[in-house]
């Protein structure tokens, strides 16, 4: 079993991290675990070994008490088991506690250090050690809840866990994105922050395939982007000025809203989507230079799909409900 143990966990943190898609095979399929590139798929009857001997790890960390080999767990070994207690259980709150911990005493470690004039570099190398450690967590909790498994692309501890990550590691030591800990300029944080808030809606849209109805993947889409429009928006009083800051916030959230209506009209039972769509269409931007054409092509796009198919579904009529909400004119509708 350690020997399985063992090829488990080398494939769930491969050198190079990235997004990996993980399926749980049933026995009669195989009896070892299947590789393909990044697809990795896991006999049952296998993972659950696996699982009580990476929870025997991580309770002999917490509780300095010798595991089934007889050694208490490092930190490290702890932090490694999270990785298949998290894959067999998606709700495991001692586990994610945790890892939260971990990037914590990095992030903590980091932001101790002064930041200077530049001719002093002590401050790189724990920067340079956050840096991957919460990449690689952004990577793990994608791969966990986009992949074909039971209930992880609806587990409120795995979307409650991304969240913790955004608040606090999404714009880094000095007010960017995690990737660099250098300043950078008004025009390069507000693309970092949409190209984010994009890469975020693909991953929430690609679990909402996994799993219809998926309010807690929605739900997190909406803090992302109320987090991220208070930050872009702020300072910005008057929509009718024609900027390029608030051009290039409205082309994006138009964007959001093209990309956001196309997978409702794909899933037009899941009113969690829609739910969502006319989050999005309500927010202050909507007043800004073409802003309310936008939502007008939503209704009217809208409006022709049920036409055309002649669908029934409350999860539509509900959006078209949503015009006066929105205030937008019947009329052009």
């Amino acid at each position: 079993m350690s020997s399985s143990y063992t090829h488990l966990f080398s494939l769930l943190s491969p050198q190079h991290p990235t997004v990996l898609e993980i399926a749980i095979l049933p026995s009669s399929i195989s009896q070892t675990i299947l590789q393909t590139d990044d697809c990795i798929g896991i006999p049952k009857p296998l993972l659950i070994p696996c699982f009580l001997r990476a929870r025997s790890i991580l309770f002999s960390h917490l509780t300095t008490a010798p595991n089934a080999d007889g050694l208490i767990a490092t930190q490290e070994e702890a932090l490694d088991a999270t990785l298949v207690i998290l894959l067999f259980d998606a709700g495991h709150t001692t586990a994610l506690n945790l890892r939260k911990r971990s990037l914590w005493a990095l992030r903590i470690a980091a932001l101790a250090l002064p930041f200077d004039d530049g001719n002093n570099k002590a401050d790189i190398p724990k920067r340079e050690e956050l840096v991957p450690a919460v990449l690689r967590e952004f990577l793990w909790i994608e791969t966990l809840v986009t992949s074909p498994l039971y209930k992880h692309a609806k587990s409120p501890n795995l979307w409650a866990h991304r969240w913790w990550m955004v608040k606090w590691f999404w714009r880094g030591v000095a007010g960017a994105f995690i990737e660099s800990g250098d300043p950078v300029d008004e025009q390069v944080e507000v693309g970092r922050s949409i190209s984010f808030v994009e890469k975020e809606l693909e991953i929430v849209m690609k679990a909402g395939e996994r799993h219809p109805g998926n309010y807690h993947a929605w739900n997190y889409a909406r803090e992302v982007v109320r987090l991220v429009m208070a930050l872009l928006l702020t300072g910005t009083e008057r929509w009718e000025e024609n900027n390029m800051r608030t051009k290039e916030i409205g082309e994006a959230w138009r964007s959001w809203i093209k990309a956001v209506h196309l997978w409702c009209l794909g899933h037009p039972r899941d009113i969690s989507g829609w739910g969502f769509l006319v989050f999005v269409m309500d927010q202050p931007i909507r007043r800004a230079e073409h802003g309310m054409d936008a939502v007008r092509d939503v209704f009217q796009n809208t409006k022709t799909f049920v036409e055309r198919l002649r669908w029934q579904g409350r999860s539509v009529d509900w959006l078209l409900g949503s015009a006066m909400y929105l205030r937008v004119n019947p009329q052009d509708e």
